[in-house]
C-alpha cells in the first residue's frame, strides 16, 4: 500500500497559496500533489482528517469536519497576538483523509489504525494532528499508535463533558466507548487517562463507578473552576509525565458549553467556554510529552454561523502555538 496516496485520499479541498508577506493560515499550511517529491524530514506538524461519523450514538455530521475547518483557513492569521508567536516557522503538511467505507464501520477503523501506523512509520518525528470525525476513531488512532511503538506506555488527556466508558458490549466501538475500548484492550490503563470537563447530568452513575474501579483520573468543570483550569491541566501533565511515556491528546468539541458550540452532536448546558478550553489546549500545547491530538464531535451540520468550526480552528492553532513555545 503506497503511502500516503493512494492509501489516503487527498485533501477534499485546498485553498491556491498565496505568496504575501502577511499569509493567512491557508497560504501557510502546505499540500502536495501525487506527482510531488515529499521531504518529509522538513515537516513539523502533519494534518490528516478522518472524516468517519456513522459510529456516532446520535445522529452526527461530524465527517464533514475536515473539510469545514480547511476551508475556514483563510479567515485566520497565522500569527497569536497574546502570546506573541508567529507560527510560520513550524512547516505544517495537510495530508488529506482517511479512506472510509460507506456502511462498514469496522472497516473504516481498520484504515483509521492502518493510516496511524503509517504516519510513525514514515515521519516518526512529525507531530500528527487528526480533525474527526467523531470520537471513536480516537481507540483506533491510539491502537495505531501503541502497534507502532509497543514499549511505549501511553497517556491520554482528554477535554470531554462525557466519560465515553460505555460498555463496549452494548455499544460496540462508538463515539460513547473509546477510552473503554483502549481500557479493555488493554492499550492504555486507567490511570493514565485523565478527564477534564465533566458537568451536569451527561453520565451515568455507573459509569463513575466503572471510572473508579479502573482508576480514572477525572476532575469535573465546577472542581477545574474552584483549583482553576490552568492548575488544574498542570497537575493532569505532571502525573501523567511521571507515570508515561507519551501523552495523546483528545479534545471532544462537547465538553463546550452549547452556547459556544452549537455545532455538537451532544451539546449541554453549563459546559466550558471557549477562553477556559483555549488555556487548557495551550497548556497541553506546550508539554513535551504531548505528542499527538485529535479534534472530535465536531458537526458542521448542526453549526450556527460556524460558531464551533471557528472555535475548533482556534483549538487547533492554540495548540500549534503552545507546541512551538516549548
Amino acid at each position: 500500500m503506497t503511502y500516503p496516496y493512494p492509501q489516503l485520499n487527498r485533501p477534499s479541498f485546498h485553498w491556491i497559496r498565496q505568496r504575501s508577506t502577511e499569509p493567512k493560515v491557508s497560504d501557510w499550511i502546505e499540500t502536495f500533489e501525487v506527482q510531488d517529491e515529499i521531504d518529509f524530514q522538513a515537516v513539523d506538524v502533519t494534518v490528516l482528517g478522518v472524516p468517519l461519523s456513522r459510529s456516532s450514538i446520535s445522529a452526527s455530521g461530524a465527517s464533514e469536519t475536515p473539510l469545514a475547518v480547511r476551508q475556514l483557513w483563510k479567515s485566520f492569521n497565522p500569527y497569536h497576538i497574546e502570546y506573541d508567536t508567529d507560527l510560520t516557522s513550524l512547516s505544517v503538511l495537510d495530508l488529506g483523509d482517511v479512506k472510509q467505507h460507506v456502511t462498514d464501520i469496522s472497516l473504516s477503523h481498520q484504515y483509521i489504525k492502518e493510516a496511524m501506523i503509517s504516519m510513525r512509520k514514515y515521519h516518526p518525528h512529525t507531530l500528527p494532528i487528526m480533525l474527526g470525525g467523531d470520537h471513536s476513531i480516537t481507540a483506533m488512532l491510539v491502537k495505531g499508535w501503541k502497534k507502532s511503538h509497543p514499549e511505549q506506555r501511553i497517556g491520554i488527556l482528554q477535554f470531554d463533558t462525557h466519560f465515553d466508558l460505555r460498555s463496549l458490549e452494548d455499544n460496540g466501538p462508538s463515539n460513547g466507548t473509546p477510552i473503554r475500548n483502549l481500557i479493555e484492550s488493554g492499550t492504555v490503563e486507567g490511570k493514565n487517562v485523565w478527564n477534564i470537563g465533566l458537568h451536569g447530568f451527561y453520565n451515568s452513575k455507573s459509569l463513575k463507578e466503572y471510572a473508579d474501579t479502573h482508576k480514572v483520573n477525572y476532575v469535573t468543570l465546577l472542581q477545574a473552576r474552584k483549583t482553576g483550569i490552568s492548575n488544574t491541566v498542570e497537575k493532569a501533565l505532571d502525573d501523567l509525565a511521571k507515570k508515561v511515556d507519551v501523552i495523546y491528546l483528545t479534545v471532544d468539541m462537547d465538553v463546550l458549553d452549547i452556547a459556544y458550540a452549537p455545532g455538537v452532536p451532544a451539546g449541554t448546558t453549563g459546559g466550558m467556554r471557549t477562553d477556559e478550553l483555549f488555556e487548557a489546549i495551550y497548556i497541553a500545547g506546550s508539554h513535551p510529552l504531548v505528542q499527538a491530538m485529535d479534534i472530535v464531535c465536531l458537526d458542521p451540520l448542526r453549526d450556527k454561523s460556524e460558531i464551533t468550526i471557528k472555535a475548533g480552528v482556534h483549538v487547533f492553532l492554540t495548540f500549534l502555538t503552545g507546541f512551538l513555545n516549548r
